[in-house]
């Protein structure tokens, strides 16, 4: 009889800069990968796409052995626990397997109750990106966008942007924290994780209902609904992250007309660009608007508009 250990997952404040994202398979020199302590640099969240790496969920008998199930086998494999950097793996000439059908660590896909998306809206103080908002923008604006893509805030003063599905079903959040100038810090938080069900979609997707307005897609969610503010003739969504735009995230824009609008860089660009097949097989109308005009990186970065969006453009310091 096997019993699933509960993993204790907390981000590492340390940052690993040198490390190749196991997900996007990039240079994690901005720091965007963040490792869980004390387990495998391969383990942990990645800010720039959105996927959360989670180690293998493990199992203990009765004799306190660990145990990790290998889905392809179909069977319990025992592992080797190293306590300098608990990593998982098989260990080494163990013939040894078990077979155990009465618990799968597939998990299917879950929801997040309403009422706890409806309580992160009325904490008080409201989070510093939310303040920020307010500052810059008329009241009844802010109010609006708040409501319209469910902004809450966390215990501990973060953003929560809530995922919620073209159903209005909410599969997922990421709690970011903001300075009061509205500047994105290093830190957030991942409340539901993959392997228990949670999973991503489309920030905004949820407008997408009954929607009459042309559709643009950007990368961070603060981009979307900043323009959303000032751009409040279309519907804005977000795609979280450079790769964040998956094949997954797509097929709820299946026969829609939309506008993409990459970060300002030719990596962020291409990625989109690679993604036009998908895009034609799903018969959506996709233009993609580059707000680079065509110039290099290292043009963009003498003009400092390299790796910026539409709510960088729009800030007072880029007029």
């Amino acid at each position: 009889m096997f019993k699933k250990v509960t993993h204790n997952l907390k981000f590492n404040k340390k940052r690993d800069y040198h490390l190749i994202t196991p997900c996007c398979k990039k240079n994690n020199k901005d720091g965007k990968f963040v490792n869980y302590k004390g387990f495998s640099n391969n383990y942990g969240y990645c800010h720039s796409c959105g996927t959360t790496m989670n180690p293998p969920p493990t199992y203990v008998d009765e004799k306190e052995s660990e145990y990790i199930f290998n889905n392809v086998t179909q069977r319990f494999e025992p592992v080797l626990q190293n306590k300098s950097n608990t990593v998982i793996q098989k260990k080494k000439n163990c013939n040894t397997f078990y077979n155990n059908p009465l618990e799968s660590p597939i998990t299917s896909k879950k929801y997040i109750d309403f009422e706890i998306v409806n309580k992160t809206l009325h904490i008080k103080p409201e989070n510093a990106l939310l303040q920020y908002l307010r500052a810059n923008y008329k009241e009844e604006q802010v109010n609006l966008v708040k409501q319209l893509y469910c902004i809450g805030t966390s215990k501990k003063g973060g953003t929560v942007f809530w995922f919620i599905n073209k159903q209005g079903k909410a599969q997922k959040a990421k709690i970011s924290f903001y300075t009061k100038n509205g500047k994105r810090t290093n830190r957030f938080e991942v409340p539901y994780k993959n392997e228990d069900g949670y999973y991503n979609c489309l920030f905004g997707e949820h407008l997408l209902a009954n929607n009459t307005k042309p559709i643009i897609l950007v990368e961070s969610e603060k981009t979307a609904i900043v323009s959303s503010i000032v751009f409040p003739q279309y519907t804005w969504l977000a795609y979280s992250g450079i790769n964040g735009l998956t094949d997954q995230k797509l097929q709820v824009l299946q026969n829609e007309k939309i506008i993409i609008v990459p970060d300002i860089s030719e990596k962020a660009l291409q990625i989109i660009r690679n993604k036009l097949p998908i895009m034609k097989a799903l018969n959506i109308d996709v233009s993609i608007y580059d707000l680079s005009l065509g110039k290099s990186d290292n043009e963009l970065k003498e003009s400092g508009y390299y790796n910026c969006d539409i709510e960088d453009v729009l800030r007072s310091d880029f007029k």
